[in-house]
């Protein structure tokens, strides 16, 4: 949602949303995603987390866990390195998503904002019924690609502590010993999954052609 709302942002012609929104997808999609992690991990979240209210939950929870928390977030003393990393992942891949979008929108002709606009829709009928279609159907392959770089940068947070499947890969190899077996493991698993979203991105293509 916030790749789209970028994307709209940016194909705006007015200055106060283009500006910051060109400003934020220049400036993330030109500085080394590892770069990226490093500078929001350190410096960013540091602020971040007290100004959102999250400090005693991130830093301070002396709760018992329970199997679901334990689980799915891991270790308690591990929390603020997991919200520090899935807002970094989400930051980065909206810059993209961001571009994504915008190109969509430019690539509708302009003959559909005319045609729709001689209907009087008002804005959100036009975007909805009429843009939104076409646009959707244009950026797909490249959300697809998108998606799939997505869960392949998940690995670069392993490096913040954060028991993502890369990090419990290592520390596994590390113990037992069997290095080629658990990347080997590891490589599987996340081919897996990315040809799965392949394969549904790619239904997804077929379905939108098969509806023209």
């Amino acid at each position: 949602m916030v790749g789209v709302g970028l994307g709209l942002a940016k194909f705006s012609q007015s200055t106060w949303l283009n500006v910051p929104a060109n400003a934020f997808i220049q400036l993330v999609r030109n500085i080394p995603p590892l770069v990226f992690v490093f500078i929001f991990y350190f410096f960013i979240s540091n602020q971040l987390i007290p100004l959102l209210g999250l400090e005693n939950l991130l830093r301070n929870y002396s709760d018992e866990l329970n199997p679901f928390q334990q689980f799915f977030f891991g270790p308690a003393n591990l929390w603020e390195n997991l919200a520090s990393g899935v807002l970094c992942i989400g930051l980065l891949s909206s810059a993209y998503i961001g571009e994504i979008v915008r190109a969509g929108l430019q690539g509708v002709d302009q003959g559909q904002w005319e045609a729709a606009d001689s209907l009087g829709m008002s804005r959100w009928a036009k975007y909805r019924y009429v843009i939104a279609p076409q646009v959707l159907k244009a950026i797909t392959p490249a959300l697809a690609g998108q998606t799939i770089s997505l869960v392949k940068d998940t690995s670069i947070v392993s490096l913040i502590s954060i028991q993502e499947m890369t990090f419990v890969g290592t520390e596994m190899a590390n113990s037992s010993g069997y290095i080629f077996e658990i990347w080997l493991i590891v490589g599987l698993v996340y081919f897996l999954i990315c040809f799965g979203l392949s394969m549904f991105f790619r239904f997804v293509e077929h379905r939108s052609r098969a509806g023209e």
